[in-house]
């Protein structure tokens, strides 16, 4: 363990954590130690972190301590505590962590989501009291930490030399990119199922010398951005190869670019700073522009030069690593017209998968829809939406299309179903209100007893409109629905 790669805050807690086992008599330091440790330093993210997720530090501290009482102590403690070899995984996988958020040093939060780690050796009594995981920890890093503030660390990386005027400039660039890594890392895209061999392939592309810059051509909704996705979440399970996993992918969003640039050349000053400083990354950051044709003209609009000919030099010379994303007709229209360009790239085509692996796809990424909707598809479900998509659909792609009758299914059947459970209650109210009122006219005359048949037409009248609506929502389903509902 170098100790040069932690922050003095860091360092605070391995000497807390030292503290807290000869406090509790322990013969070494352990996980649970370094855990109290981590939420007793004050001023750290890790307080800002549990906030975020609705924890407290004196919760975890108290959950924690409450282990730590129950297992064995010496009557002396040892004056030179040593570190346990999970606690030296932990500070390790921590260094890990450090890397995938572009940090210069180890940090309190750092060594927190390396505890939560599936692999750290964890007490389950304290995993499952505090019911934290590491998804929840880089969501909430996700959500608060800002891409300025990545951007910064990125500066810092780069050497203590660097001026704040540096930081400031690579701040100002990466403010229109969003950290797909980050996302991943945060469990917010969904599984890539299929697409292993185009996956192969941009990742081939990407280790070459020269002309490493994979261009995905494909239909509208046959799953470029997916591909990237998946190539990001591979980057965070490490299950890249050693030159790509300890990469940034950053989505350039060309529109914020362009927004704003009202002077002629701001487009462009924007463009070549954030070029600049994806070379001096020397391949930390791959880029990814979906639309990619944009690039061609983009600039162009204010009177400037457009985006393709700032990039080509970086293009040509190997110094950056672009993933580009556009149909064939646009391709064909804008970026294969530019013959010095369309050279610089290299395309892989991605087809719209058959049948049988859209289906493959659908079954693969449901868990999501049905996590989002609180319902459960059945397998009939999922192959209908697939097979009729693909019948009456022809003129979109699977598996978009499929998708967006699995989501939309989903999202109707909300809807009814808050209607149905809101209208049964009521119905059956008036069903036993329709019971007494026909008891109560039982053996009376209509033409004399006119107010008791009055009223049960009313209420008969009230319930088949309530009928009727319900028969709108559900058809025949509603008598099998009823007791579900």
């Amino acid at each position: 363990m170098d100790i040069a790669n932690y922050s003095s805050d860091s360092r605070a807690i391995i000497k807390i954590a030292r503290e807290v086992t000869a406090e509790f008599r322990h013969p070494e330091i352990q996980v649970e130690h370094l855990l109290i440790a981590v939420v007793r330093q004050e001023g750290t993210e890790v307080e800002s972190i549990l906030n975020q997720v609705g924890k407290s530090t004196v919760m975890v501290a108290a959950v924690t301590e409450q282990y730590l009482k129950d297992q064995s102590s010496r009557s002396k403690t040892r004056e030179n505590l040593g570190i346990s070899p999970a606690v030296h995984d932990v500070l390790t996988q921590a260094v890990d962590e450090k890397a995938k958020l572009f940090d210069a040093l180890v940090e309190p939060e750092h060594i927190f989501i390396a505890i939560f780690d599936p692999k750290a050796n964890l007490a389950p009594y304290v995993r499952d009291k505090i019911d934290l995981t590491k998804e929840d920890i880089y969501k909430a890093i996700a959500e608060s930490k800002t891409v300025e503030e990545i951007a910064a660390s990125v500066g810092k990386a780069g050497g203590d030399a660097a001026s704040s005027e540096g930081k400031k400039e690579i701040s100002g660039t990466l403010r229109y990119c969003v950290d797909m890594t980050n996302q991943a890392a945060a469990g917010e895209f969904d599984p890539m199922i299929g697409r292993e061999p185009e996956l192969q392939q941009m990742i081939q592309i990407l280790l070459r010398r020269r002309k490493n810059s994979p261009v995905l051509v494909g239909g509208a909704g046959v799953g470029k951005s997916a591909i990237v996705e998946g190539f990001a979440q591979a980057v965070i399970d490490g299950k890249t190869p050693k030159v790509l996993q300890d990469v940034k992918v950053m989505a350039v969003d060309m529109g914020s670019m362009v927004a704003g640039a009202k002077y002629k050349g701001e487009f462009e000053e924007r463009f070549k700073s954030l070029v600049s400083e994806v070379v001096k990354s020397g391949g930390k950051i791959v880029l990814f522009i979906d639309e990619i044709h944009t690039i061609a003209g983009a600039g162009s609009m204010s009177g400037g030069m457009d985006a393709a000919n700032l990039i080509k030099p970086a293009l040509a010379r190997g110094q950056i690593r672009l993933i580009g994303a556009t149909t064939v007709e646009e391709y064909t229209k804008y970026l294969e017209k530019d013959k010095a360009l369309d050279r610089r790239f290299e395309r892989v085509k991605i087809g719209e998968p058959s049948v049988d692996e859209a289906i493959s796809i659908a079954v693969g990424v449901v868990p999501k829809y049905e996590e989002h909707h609180k319902i459960t598809y059945d397998s009939e479900a999922i192959i209908g939406a697939v097979k009729y998509a693909k019948r009456y659909l022809s003129e979109r792609n699977l598996p978009d299309i499929a998708l967006d009758i699995i989501d939309e299914a989903a999202s109707e059947f909300s809807v009814k179903r808050e209607y149905s459970r809101e209208r049964i209650p009521t119905m059956e109210t008036r069903v036993t209100e329709i019971e007494k009122a026909f008891a109560a006219c039982q053996g009376k005359d209509p033409k004399k007893d006119t107010e008791a048949f009055d009223n049960l037409y009313s209420l008969y009248d009230e319930f088949e409109k309530n009928m009727e609506r319900l028969e709108g929502f559900w058809g025949h389903r509603i008598e099998v629905a009823g007791g579900e509902l």
